[in-house]
């Protein structure tokens, strides 16, 4: 009885042990993170650990993860973090560096592109120290009606107009050029959809295509100036460019967002549309878009055709971190170990995710995957970013109320910048920086 009794013991602790082999990935609630739970399935069965999604909607996710990580808390093993937050989960001793485990799993660093793993992985720049890794590496990209594009009779009239053949744009100014082409509310068409909003980080982001084309930044990250550089000739030369396309957007753009953007492209009120990759396969989903047979994906196209130094592309999408208080780190490095693979890599694509992967984005497959690849994988080497430091979040407020402003015709281009410039000055002194 006693021996039974022990064995019953032990098989208890043995199962108990076992069922005790779990992570938990925290993410925002959208697509991309249910297409990683999903594919997450495979490693279970391969390892038996239990991968669990704590998915929080966007505009709770970061209070999400900072009540978790100020209480140390060990319910985030995994993070799925935007690349501005990596100087606050750095400096807040919130996160692993990872080179070790890096080169005890074997993952070769020149898999992914050097921006990306900058980017989504290395702070400070230049340092060597990685903390994440590439995940989801989203990018802006321009979606049109081709069957406007492609209409003989918009293209007789866009030639006469215009002198030049009517065509997916080859750069910035062709892209005005279509947009004002369009625009005819007595039609209920407009030329062109963008995130014009104050919300979150969405001007801020988006006004990326043109401030960085021009050769305006929001600072110099290598000095920290910030005056004569954001308030620039280039910088306001690029909002004034930029401010010319609400002229091209429907009523109320102003408030666009990611859900403004993506119904006026669906519901035919819009010849083109800038937008996340991310949001891509909504365009083509019959039950939600009326176009869905009528959209054709690009990258952005840069400000002078061939100039790579004006063909930057703004940067989303997010990469992986480990939390330092996680206490199932042997578990997380096995999920590393087989996520960072060129197989599960492809598959992550074909489940929806927007790998950067090189063996996989530069394979021919990749581009025949979904129609909005190839928009990816030419946008890849051309993206960019902004702030990483830990108090990004008072700069970002700063841009989102100032451009914000400007196109919804309370300030001047040039007067934004100037007070972008004093304010950011002013909270890069407060924090030390200066």
């Amino acid at each position: 009885m006693r021996k039974v009794l022990l064995l019953s013991m032990l098989l208890l602790i043995v199962l108990t042990g076992f069922a005790a082999r779990e992570i938990t990935i925290c993410w925002a609630s959208w697509p991309p993170a249910d297409a990683l739970l999903a594919l997450s399935e495979e490693f279970t069965e391969k390892t038996g650990i239990k991968v669990n999604g704590l998915f929080v909607p966007w505009g709770q996710f970061m209070d999400k993860v900072s009540v978790e990580f100020a209480a140390k808390s060990p319910t985030i093993d995994i993070l799925i973090a935007d690349s501005q937050w990596l100087g606050w989960l750095v400096e807040g001793n919130h996160i692993m560096k990872l080179n070790d485990w890096i080169k005890e799993l074997g993952i070769n660093l020149n898999d992914f592109y050097p921006n990306l793993l900058q980017y989504y992985g290395e702070y400070p720049f230049g340092s060597g120290n990685y903390y994440g890794l590439p995940c989801e590496t989203d990018a802006e990209i321009l979606i049109y009606r081709k069957d406007l594009f492609e209409d003989p009779k918009e293209k007789a009239a866009f030639l006469k107009k215009y002198g030049y053949e009517l065509r997916p744009p080859r750069n910035l100014f062709e892209m005005r050029d279509i947009a004002e082409f369009f625009t005819r509310p007595e039609q209920n068409l407009y030329g062109i959809a963008t995130k014009f909003s104050k919300d979150y980080d969405v001007v801020t982001w988006d006004f990326g295509w043109a401030l960085w084309n021009f050769g305006g930044d929001y600072w110099n990250p290598n000095t920290l100036q910030v005056k004569g550089i954001v308030n620039s000739a280039q910088s306001v030369a690029a909002l004034e460019f930029y401010k010319s396309f609400v002229n091209f957007a429907p009523p109320g753009a102003a408030t666009y967002s990611f859900d403004e953007v993506n119904t006026a492209m669906q519901t035919g009120l819009v010849a083109m549309a800038i937008q996340w990759a991310a949001f891509a396969p909504g365009f083509v989903d019959p039950e939600v878009s009326k176009t869905f047979d009528k959209v054709a994906f690009m990258a952005l196209p840069p400000l002078i055709e061939g100039d790579p130094n004006t063909a930057y592309v703004p940067l989303g999408g997010q990469g992986i971190v480990v939390s330092n208080y996680s206490d199932a780190k042997e578990e997380v490095k096995e999920f590393l170990k087989w996520f960072y693979t060129p197989e599960i890599q492809e598959k992550w694509a074909l489940y929806g995710g927007l790998t950067s992967f090189k063996p996989v984005v530069e394979d021919p497959k990749f581009v025949e995957m979904y129609p909005w690849n190839q928009a990816l994988k030419d946008s890849i080497p051309r993206l960019k970013d902004a702030w990483n430091i830990p108090i990004y979040a008072k700069l970002l407020t700063v841009t989102q109320e100032n451009l914000n402003a400007v196109i919804a015709g309370t300030l001047e281009p040039r007067e934004a910048l100037m007070k972008i410039a004093e304010e950011h000055e002013k909270i890069l002194k407060e924090a030390g920086y200066k």
